[in-house]
């Protein structure tokens, strides 16, 4: 078996999660907006695996009472309204595989997108411009907008942002990635924005730009001055590539989303048949959200010695989807015979890894030093990957931000999508928990803390400089 999981932002994600209250079938579509909400907690409550680790059942059931109360208010609450309740309730589970698909952001809606075009980014107590449409000088800060400080905008969005338990500077950076799909949210959507920016040098002042199109959004974000942090620019398709700095081999996994998993393993292969062994590796998993387990199998077997594995336990609440939620509900990877195979003789717990048979190294494994570059993106099938090495190998050296994913478990097996039942919101939720193998100093809620910790100051963001070179320069000496 593998993890199925494919990184929500294939759907052009904004997310939702929750369980509060008894559980309901969808209604025929009389378009209360309210009801998305309760449907949407209503159908986590029963089919989440964990939805109270992070917030009582009470409080959940304040949170979504307040939202609808917010909702029914409106004359008429458009679909960002909407969104951005459904994010409140479903920030407070906890869990960073839940996705939203918002209608009019998927491609087949035949609308035109028009989103704020600016990505800012936090660097000590100033948000400066990581990227925009119009070239300004590096170091150029965001002050405002269309009138709203800055610092409110963060303020009001980064609670949105879903991630594993609850960890702020988490939401923060999350919201950075993916600025313009939670701006609508709660400011809305128009043709021109007005930035309130500072120069260097200069006096603040208006600039108004027009809104970005899905296509410009993609250009956007291969052209953030942050991309240096990140290793680079995105990779589309995100295959392993290496390169060299100093005397050690940095392989860069951009993602383990690939389907063709025997390509993925053959350029794998490749990658190390040409290390001799004995020179520093750096496994890079800055911006790896994830996909396929056996993307990371194929570099773990060359990098390990010994047999290991990555789940030591998978649970779920249901053996198959309750019949008041079985018509707004689809199986988009696995089908739904896959829970009782998972879990046969009506056991809701299975023990063990069912991918261990292939988790088996190819030779003695890799000699030389071990790092791992890794942020706050770095999750699911990542975080899986760093499970299985620092296990097998603690000398493995961490260097980065906290990951994204939590260390010791994740829900994140057999995702199943939820119609909203009055605007259509696709909701993603994985039915299945999985508990990883235990590795020392993992704490519950927490992600994996790196051993050399990267903060990015001014001076290398303002130069293009890669922090995490600098630092892997200094572990080398």
């Amino acid at each position: 078996m593998r993890s199925p999981w494919l990184t929500a932002t294939t759907l052009f994600v904004a997310l939702l999660p929750a369980g509060c209250g008894a559980s309901s079938a969808p209604r025929p579509s009389s378009d209360v907006p309210a009801d998305d909400v309760r449907a949407v907690a209503s159908f986590l409550g029963d089919v989440h695996p964990a939805p109270y680790r992070y917030v009582d059942p009470a409080t959940l059931s304040q949170r979504v009472d307040s939202e609808v109360a917010r909702l029914d208010a409106l004359q008429e609450p458009t679909e960002f309204d909407v969104g951005l309740a459904i994010h409140r309730v479903l920030a407070s589970v906890g869990d960073g595989h839940l996705a939203v698909a918002m209608p009019s952001f998927q491609p087949t809606a035949g609308v035109t997108l028009s989103l704020v075009p600016i990505m800012p980014i936090r660097i000590g107590a100033r948000v400066l411009v990581d990227a925009t449409t119009q070239d300004l000088p590096a170091g150029t800060e965001l002050l405002a907008i269309d009138g709203v400080p800055i610092d409110d905008v963060y303020q009001t969005l980064a609670p949105l942002v879903l991630v594993d338990g609850a960890r702020d500077e988490l939401r923060r950076a999350g919201l950075e990635r993916g600025f313009a799909r939670y701006y609508p949210l709660a400011f809305g959507m128009r043709d021109r924005y007005v930035l309130r920016i500072q120069e260097p040098g200069a006096d603040p002042r208006d600039l108004t730009l027009d809104g970005l199109d899905r296509d410009a959004l993609g250009a956007l974000v291969a052209n953030r001055r942050s991309n240096a942090l990140r290793g680079g620019p995105p990779l589309s398709p995100p295959w392993p590539t290496a390169t060299r700095h100093d005397d050690a081999v940095i392989l860069r996994l951009a993602g383990f989303g690939i389907l063709d998993e025997a390509e993925y393993t053959r350029r794998t292969d490749a990658l190390f048949a040409e290390l001799s062994g004995d020179e520093t590796l750096v496994l890079d998993l800055r911006g790896n959200e994830g996909g396929l387990r056996t993307n990371g199998i194929a570099v773990l077997n060359h990098v390990l010695a010994s047999p290991y594995a990555q789940w030591q336990r998978m649970d779920t609440r249901i053996r198959q989807m309750p019949d008041a939620w079985r018509s707004a509900v689809t199986f988009p990877f696995v089908p739904e015979s896959a829970l009782t195979s998972y879990f046969p003789d009506d056991a809701l717990v299975r023990e063990g890894d069912p991918l261990a048979a292939r988790m088996r190294p190819h030779g003695a494994g890799h000699r030389g030093r071990v790092l791992a570059f890794i942020d706050g993106a770095t999750n699911s099938a990542a975080v899986e990957a760093l499970v299985a090495l620092r296990a097998a190998r603690p000398d493995a050296l961490l260097v980065g931000t906290e990951t994204g994913g939590e260390c010791g478990r994740h829900i994140g097996e057999l995702p199943v999508q939820f119609s909203t039942p009055e605007r259509g919101f696709g909701v993603l939720v994985s039915l299945i928990a999985l508990t990883h193998v235990p590795v020392k100093g993992c704490e519950p809620g927490r992600g994996f803390v790196p051993d050399a910790e990267i903060a990015l100051d001014e001076a290398a963001f303002l130069s293009g400089r890669d922090p995490y070179l600098d630092a892997l320069t200094a572990l080398s000496r």
